[in-house]
C-alpha cells in the first residue's frame, strides 16, 4: 500500500492539463463534460477568409465564435506535439514536449512525454471507457487509473485530460472574453497574420489582450494564436504584470482528422 501511495503522488503532476479551471483568462471557464460537442453547424454559416481576417481585426469575440464554428464543422481530430511550460504554485516548471493524439467523438486522448515529464511515460482517457477515469503510465511501469475529476486531481490546479482539445481551449477563451466585453473591460490587440516560430513557422492570426483589473494568478495579458488554415487555437501564452510566464501552450506538427488504427486508443498504446 505505502509503495501504490508513493507511485500515486509522484504520477499526480501529469494528471493535470493547462490552466486552473476557476481562472478567468484566456482559457478558462470549462463546460460540462456532455455539454462540450455542440451540435453541427452549418458551411452557409461560416464567414469566408476575408471576413475572418476582417473579423480578427475589429471583433475578437465574433472572430473566436466563426473559429469555434468551423472547428465544430470540420475537425474531428488531430494528431501532434504539444509544448508547454507552466508556473505551478509560484515555481517555473521545466518545459514539456508530448506527443498526443486526439479523436473528438467518441472523445479519446492518448499523451506520450518526449520531454519533462514530472512521473508518467503515458496518458490515457476514453469517454465512456475505463469507469471514465485516466489510466496512467508511470515511470516505473505501473498503470494507475485515477479519478479526473476526484480531489487528488483537482487539487492540482489544471485542467485535466479530459480538457485536452483545442476546441475546448477555444471555448474557454471565449466565454472569459465574452464575459469581460459585457463588463466594458474587454481590451484586444490584434497583432496581424505572422509565421509563428513556436508553431515552426506556422500561419496564424495573433490576439493579445489585456487584463484590467489583472486575473487570476496576476494574468495581465494573454496572447492566443489561431491557426491561418484550420482556425484552431494553436497557441497560447499567459502572463504576468512582472513579465514573468505563467503558461505558454503551442501545438507543432499537426495532422488534421487523421485515419487512426483500431488499436490507436486500447490500453495497450500506453506502452507501445
Amino acid at each position: 500500500m505505502g509503495r501504490r501511495i508513493i507511485v500515486l503522488l509522484v504520477c499526480l503532476p501529469v494528471c493535470v492539463f493547462l490552466v486552473r479551471n476557476n481562472s478567468p483568462v484566456a482559457m478558462s471557464v470549462s463546460l460540462p463534460h456532455s455539454e462540450r460537442r455542440q451540435p453541427p453547424v452549418d458551411a452557409q454559416d461560416l464567414p469566408d477568409t476575408a471576413t475572418m481576417q476582417r473579423l480578427a481585426l475589429t471583433d475578437a469575440v465574433a472572430f473566436l465564435d466563426a473559429c469555434l464554428k468551423h472547428q465544430l464543422r470540420h475537425i474531428h481530430g488531430y494528431s501532434g506535439v504539444l509544448r508547454k511550460t507552466e508556473r505551478i504554485r509560484g515555481k517555473l516548471q521545466p518545459p514539456e514536449v508530448i506527443d498526443f493524439w486526439f479523436s473528438e467523438s467518441p472523445y479519446r486522448v492518448l499523451m506520450k512525454w518526449r520531454e519533462g515529464s514530472r512521473g508518467a511515460k503515458a496518458s490515457l482517457y476514453v469517454d465512456g471507457a475505463n469507469q471514465n477515469r485516466i489510466a496512467i503510465l508511470t515511470r516505473l511501469n505501473v498503470v494507475l487509473d485515477l479519478d479526473p475529476e476526484g480531489r487528488l486531481v483537482q487539487d492540482g490546479g489544471r485542467y485535466t485530460i479530459r480538457e485536452f482539445s483545442m476546441r475546448q481551449a477555444t471555448e474557454r477563451t471565449l466565454r472569459a472574453w465574452r464575459a469581460a466585453q459585457e463588463k466594458g473591460i474587454l481590451y484586444v490587440e490584434y497583432l496581424g497574420r505572422n509565421a509563428i516560430a513556436e508553431c515552426h513557422g506556422r500561419d496564424g492570426y495573433v490576439l493579445r489582450r489585456t487584463c484590467e483589473p489583472p486575473e487570476e494568478e496576476g494574468v495581465v495579458t494573454v496572447t492566443v494564436v489561431i491557426d491561418a488554415v484550420n482556425w484552431l487555437q494553436i497557441g497560447s501564452e499567459l502572463i504576468d504584470g512582472n513579465g514573468q510566464r505563467i503558461g505558454s501552450y503551442y501545438f507543432t506538427d499537426l495532422q488534421i482528422n487523421p485515419e487512426y488504427p483500431p488499436d490507436q486508443f486500447d490500453r495497450s498504446a500506453l506502452r507501445r
